[in-house]
């Protein structure tokens, strides 16, 4: 949780610095129930539709709906000529979600519907990809990957549930985790399922 906050912090600083704009519901006392961030840097302008498509420039599209939400997206292109697309979805309260890239080519994908879930998402490597989808409550994803070429699909369905998912560099090829379900809690390392305590 303290990478989650840390993470946020950083972008928040970042997005102060940088070119952002956000919109609201058009009734100025609804702006709890509707924003719209949109980051841009460099000429890219982010498209919550295309997150698969590379660009010369970083993309990140943040879209929150509900109250209480929080999201951060971190992005560091290493390489020239190839970029990284990161959204961020949440609709519902109190939802929580972070993305922090590093490499060239990387794409994340986070959609969370529902209360209270929380997804971080921390992608180091060349042409890698993630999809995470929550929907119910309560649900929460820690996933730190350290590989090149590879995708990988989490989708949670449910309430309670927690997936840890940690790949550095293995031979495992990528993979998809669908938990549908109450209370389901595993670990995913280097391509081995295990409980969480």
């Amino acid at each position: 949780m303290k990478t989650v906050l840390g993470t946020f912090l950083l972008v928040a600083l970042s997005l102060a610095s940088h070119g952002a704009w956000a919109q609201a519901s058009r009734d100025p006392e609804d702006i709890s129930t509707g924003q719209l961030l949109q980051q841009r840097l460099g000429v890219a302008q982010a498209s919550s539709d295309d997150a698969s498509s590379t660009n010369p420039a970083n993309r990140a599209t943040l879209m929150q709906y509900g109250s209480a939400n929080r999201g951060s997206i971190d992005q560091r292109m290493i390489g020239v000529g190839q970029g990284n697309a990161a959204i961020i979805t949440q609709d519902g309260m109190s939802n929580v979600a972070a993305i922090l890239q590093t490499g060239s080519g990387s794409r994340t994908s986070i959609s969370q519907i529902g209360v209270s879930n929380i997804a971080s998402s921390e992608l180091r490597g060349y042409n890698a990809e993630s999809d995470i989808t929550q929907k119910g409550y309560n649900n929460r994803v820690d996933q730190r990957l350290n590989v090149d070429d590879r995708r990988y699909t989490v989708e949670q369905m449910g309430s309670n549930n927690t997936l840890v998912q940690r790949e550095s560099g293995s031979t495992a090829p990528g993979y998809e985790v669908s938990m549908k379900g109450n209370g389901i809690r595993i670990i995913v390392e280097q391509g081995r399922v295990s409980s969480l305590p």
